[in-house]
């Protein structure tokens, strides 16, 4: 049976109790000065975490018109979380809330009654399309006529992430695939053996295009959420995809003293779609799952295929854990734990799910591992 929550409590206050809180603040010239002095928006929450009071920034925040649409809900609800309604007690109560830093910043504040401030990840659903964003939270402890409140302010940071995760692509993935290149260049100048100067050849290919790849990549992520990323559907073999993507990463030093294999189909079949992007997503996959591996560990790309469904599948025994399986696909977030990471897998669900009608999903298990999953259309 499933619980009531995984995170906060699930009760709400009634109707009468909402409009009695919001005509206290709302008649109070100080507090609605104070709330439109703040340069984000902010509201105000009752005992239930729910909106009792807001500033004009807050429409804007929340694409609504009316008060009484927000009135009352709370704040994954007014944002469309895509995880503010999977209980029936809503905001809080799912176990995605447990690593939300808005959520815990507001059971902070409510339990113990001292201000706080986090960061928190939220992925909106608006007009049936995700939209992520990157957020300051701030809550401070209020005492108004004998009953505590929550003061709530969001800052948008998505900006300042976008510009932390360039940086670090720039400055380190680029920058060592640019490195490598050097160095190959090098080697091939001073090499005179023609089987020695072929080998070094072919390495340099491969390092260029892993270079121009994290370079398309960057230009596709910022065109799919601006929602003009160009598709090219054409017919391709599945085992051209699982070939492509096999190939950017099998003399990848990420590969090296790692069980790295392709498994292909027995009977190839062809599928629509656009090749480009599905290769490039399945390497994220692939690079994730050799950068998680530990030496002589097993990373397997595979498929299976259904009349109407191609599953490409990326394998590596590694268990994820449960707090890092909840924040999964977030923009921004990172289990290298270094500023500016966590891009990869957020691209690949962006792209596979809104341009190309398809799905991104995983399973983690202590005694099978873990596999990622691309499910396409074939047709």
């Amino acid at each position: 049976m499933q619980p009531d929550t995984y995170f906060d409590t699930p009760e709400r206050s009634s109707s009468e109790e909402i409009i009695d809180d919001f005509l206290l603040f709302k008649v109070n010239p100080l507090i609605s000065e104070i709330l439109e002095g703040f340069p984000e928006f902010v509201v105000i929450l009752n005992k239930n975490r729910q909106i009792v009071a807001f500033n004009s920034k807050a429409y804007n925040a929340f694409r609504v018109r009316e008060p009484e649409q927000i009135l009352g809900k709370r704040i994954g609800e007014a944002l469309n979380c895509i995880h503010a309604n999977l209980l029936p007690g809503g905001c809080g109560t799912a176990t995605f809330c447990k690593e939300c830093g808005a959520a815990k910043a507001i059971k902070y504040t409510s339990e113990f009654h001292q201000k706080i401030e986090d960061e928190c990840k939220i992925t909106s659903l608006i007009n049936e399309k995700e939209f992520a964003h990157e957020f300051s939270v701030f809550t401070q402890p209020i005492n108004f006529k004998n009953n505590y409140y929550t003061l709530f302010s969001v800052k948008d940071i998505s900006s300042e992430k976008r510009k932390d995760a360039l940086e670090r692509i720039f400055f380190h993935d680029i920058l060592n695939t640019s490195g490598a290149i050097n160095g190959l260049a090098q080697l091939l100048n001073k090499e005179n053996e023609e089987d020695e100067k072929e080998k070094l050849i072919h390495s340099l290919l491969i390092s260029s295009e892993q270079l121009l790849n994290e370079i398309l990549l960057q230009q596709e992520i910022r065109h799919a959420e601006e929602g003009n990323l160009q598709v090219n559907i054409k017919e391709v073999k599945v085992n051209e995809i699982l070939l492509a993507a096999f190939d950017l990463y099998q003399n990848h030093e990420l590969a090296t003293d790692k069980n790295f294999t392709a498994a292909f189909l027995d009977e190839d079949v062809s599928i629509k779609t656009d090749k480009v992007l599905v290769v490039r997503s399945l390497g994220n996959l692939i690079k994730n799952a050799l950068e998680a591996t530990i030496n002589n560990d097993e990373v397997r790309i595979y498929s299976f295929v259904t009349e109407d469904t191609v599953y490409l599948n990326v394998y590596n025994s590694q268990l994820i854990p449960e707090n890092v399986q909840l924040q999964l696909f977030q923009r921004s977030f990172s289990t290298k734990q270094k500023k500016g990471r966590g891009i990869g897998l957020y691209s690949v669900k962006l792209i596979i799910e809104q341009n190309l009608r398809g799905k991104v999903s995983f399973v983690s298990d202590k005694q099978l591992g873990t596999v990622f999953t691309i499910e396409l259309p074939r047709n």
